[in-house]
């Protein structure tokens, strides 16, 4: 839940990001423009990604995965039709759950693999495995009262041929506008700057965005007498039983 000591005025926000996260904002009426450095990308299965990579090209890979997507399916609607005409033991349905997961996990190993592939690969020259990350990664957020937007670019560079490819993405991270707070909660909230009570609201939708297992919630306060400006921000782990916004 909201914490009111959980924010502190613009200077201080900003501060305590760029110490911390190389965090810079800029503002223009209402947008903000967020803009700080990010990890190198890491890959997972990398042992495996190398050896798919090196024995297979990028459309047999994306092949291999649909077939193991359309195997989940077909396996899923046999056991629903098995199970509304006939009488079969519990062990079919567990085998048949089992391996419909199977199907579908070695489907998302090979698409890792493909993102590998894909961030490896040179542009230029042609190459497979070639390229390296390279520089700063920056990642980007644009908000306003409407919308909220993240990218993230990256530079590859290859071994080869020493071209160097700049790429932006929202990589997958899930972003959306956020609900406000109900009123009473804003009630007991005093302005860092006139240290009154009561006079805080909130001026725009809060930002979300989901990192790796967090969910991080920006949101936007300002005061109504003095007009002083704060942002907060506040994490908490992903329930992932619960989570379901990618299907």
């Amino acid at each position: 839940m909201y914490n009111q000591y959980e924010f502190g005025n613009l200077e201080n926000y900003l501060l305590e990001n760029k110490c911390n996260k190389n965090t810079s904002c800029e503002q223009t009426l209402n947008v903000h423009i967020f803009t700080g450095t990010v990890e190198f990308k890491k890959h997972r299965f990398k042992s495996v990604s190398l050896f798919l990579i090196n024995a297979f090209d990028e459309k047999t890979l994306e092949i291999m995965s649909n077939i193991f997507v359309l195997l989940c399916i077909t396996i899923a609607l046999g056991m629903t039709i098995n199970f509304l005409e006939t009488e079969t033991s519990d062990w079919f349905y567990i085998l048949g759950v089992m391996a419909s997961l199977v199907s579908i996990i070695i489907s998302l190993c090979i698409q890792n693999v493909l993102e590998y592939y894909q961030d490896t690969f040179c542009r230029k020259c042609g190459n497979k495995l070639a390229c390296e990350e390279v520089g700063e990664p920056i990642m980007k957020e644009k908000s306003n009262f409407r919308d909220y937007t993240l990218t993230v670019t990256r530079h590859w560079r290859c071994k080869y041929c020493g071209n160097v490819d700049t790429r932006e993405g929202p990589e997958n991270i899930f972003t959306e506008k956020g609900e406000m707070l109900p009123v009473i909660h804003l009630k007991s909230i005093e302005c860092k700057k006139c240290s009154l009570s009561g006079a805080v609201v909130e001026f725009k939708k809060p930002d979300v965005k989901e990192i790796g297992n967090k969910r991080i919630t920006r949101r936007y306060y300002k005061c109504t007498l003095c007009g002083n400006e704060d942002i907060s921000e506040s994490e908490e782990p992903i329930n992932l039983s619960a989570h379901a916004h990618g299907s």
